[in-house]
């Protein structure tokens, strides 16, 4: 479906697959493999499920005082993707905010879907606020939007994102000040404007 350097989205008739070598981004149900090789879209390949590691997200930590987690939110919301719509996440009902944000945006998964994938992420992870509407939104968006971002949503939607996203959770929620640079780091080095986009979604599912 798409591929880059150490990378690429396969599928079959039923399944979408994030494939990555051992340097490559980790992400809801990655297959990492020995090598990616250089692929267009449209290619034929043989994923041989038996040689794979399936990577899964880690639980987040426990969180921090209010007000800590609320300063270390500022410290990091200058990275953010600052789209009007996607500021709208946790300030209106989630259902309105994600059928404007489905399929909207620049990137391969459009940076709509990545903001409120890293909105239900955190809600679906963290417990806070409304779970089950934060899910059917991400359902509901998932059906507007392609198979790479449909697959993020809907992983989302059972706590699961790409590494770099839940280190930045983890990091927020301690209120670690001295991880926020390389988390920060780490996140904004995925994709052209996915990492900063998931950002804004964590933040915006932390703030209200």
């Amino acid at each position: 479906m798409a591929s880059g350097a150490g990378w690429a989205w396969v599928r079959d008739d039923v399944h979408v697959v994030h494939v990555a070598g051992h340097r490559g981004p980790r992400g809801p149900l990655t297959a990492i493999v020995d090598r990616v090789p250089l692929l267009a879209p449209g290619d034929r390949v043989r994923l041989d499920t038996g040689e794979t590691v399936i990577w899964r997200t880690p639980a987040p930590p426990g969180s921090a005082p209010d007000d800590a987690v609320a300063a270390a939110c500022d410290a990091v919301r200058p990275y953010m993707w600052n789209d009007p719509r996607a500021m709208l996440l946790g300030a209106g009902p989630i259902g309105e905010v994600a059928r404007e944000l489905a399929g909207r945006g620049p990137g391969l998964t459009p940076a709509g879907d990545d903001a409120l994938a890293g909105f239900v992420y955190t809600r679906v992870a963290t417990g806070l606020g409304d779970t089950e509407a934060a899910q059917d939104a991400a359902e509901m968006a998932a059906s507007m939007t392609g198979d790479p971002s449909a697959s993020l949503l809907r992983a989302a939607a059972r706590g699961e994102v790409f590494a770099p996203a839940a280190q930045m959770l983890g990091v927020l929620l301690r209120a670690d000040g001295a991880a926020l640079a390389p988390a920060l780091r780490n996140l904004t080095a995925l994709g052209r404007t996915t990492g900063r986009a998931l950002l804004t979604g964590i933040v915006r599912a932390l703030s209200q």
